[in-house]
């Protein structure tokens, strides 16, 4: 399972990653200068990395990179270039170093849903490892559920889901990943924030 595993880091897939934290926003915009359109953004934070995909409907380009430095003094690094297609969709390109120096280059179209945002593309790594990823995010009645897919060169394909559910100031959370192997897992866990 080590090419999901170096899939899912660089596209920020968050497999593995229990205290994994994602951001969703979309939303429309208008400045003093007159122009409008719609955006959406999600933001994911794990452990060593970090990605921010903002889709703009005016063809701009916006590039994210950083570093993480870890406790053993070993850094990883990411570069992003997110280029808006001006029709609800973005063109993404982007380059993952790991601390151990191998490479992953991903290529992916985000676009934006009427309830969330679907993302399609392909990674390569330095290790001759190859394959194509999916995204897909709904937003409805308090309820994110985000589904993603792995696919390597193999055929085999690994799959994650999780169900975010908010209830007043409980929130809910269930995540399960099934393996190219077939094999099943489920986490779950609940957290009440203080009013």
């Amino acid at each position: 399972m080590n090419f999901l595993r170096t899939a899912v880091a660089i596209v920020s897939l968050g497999a593995l990653a229990a205290n994994a934290r994602e951001f969703n926003r979309s939303g429309t915009y208008q400045n003093s200068r007159g122009k409008s359109g719609t955006f959406a953004q999600t933001i994911d934070r794990q452990p060593g990395q970090y990605s921010r995909v903002t889709t703009a409907g005016d063809g701009k380009i916006a590039t994210v990179t950083g570093s993480r430095t870890g406790f053993d003094g070993k850094t990883s690094d990411w570069n992003n270039t997110v280029t808006a297609n001006g029709n609800g969709t973005a063109s993404v390109n982007g380059q993952y170093t790991r601390q151990n120096g191998n490479t992953v280059d991903t290529g992916s179209t985000v676009a934006k849903t009427s309830d969330g945002h679907t993302t399609a593309g392909t990674y390569s790594t330095s290790t001759g490892k190859s394959g194509n990823y999916s995204i897909d995010v709904v937003n409805a009645d308090g309820t994110h559920t985000k589904t993603e897919s792995v696919t390597g060169a193999d055929g085999k394909t690994a799959t994650r889901v999780v169900t975010t559910d908010k209830d007043g100031n409980t929130i809910d959370r269930t995540a399960t990943m099934t393996g190219p192997n077939g094999k099943t897992e489920t986490t779950s866990g609940s957290v009440t924030l203080d009013q």
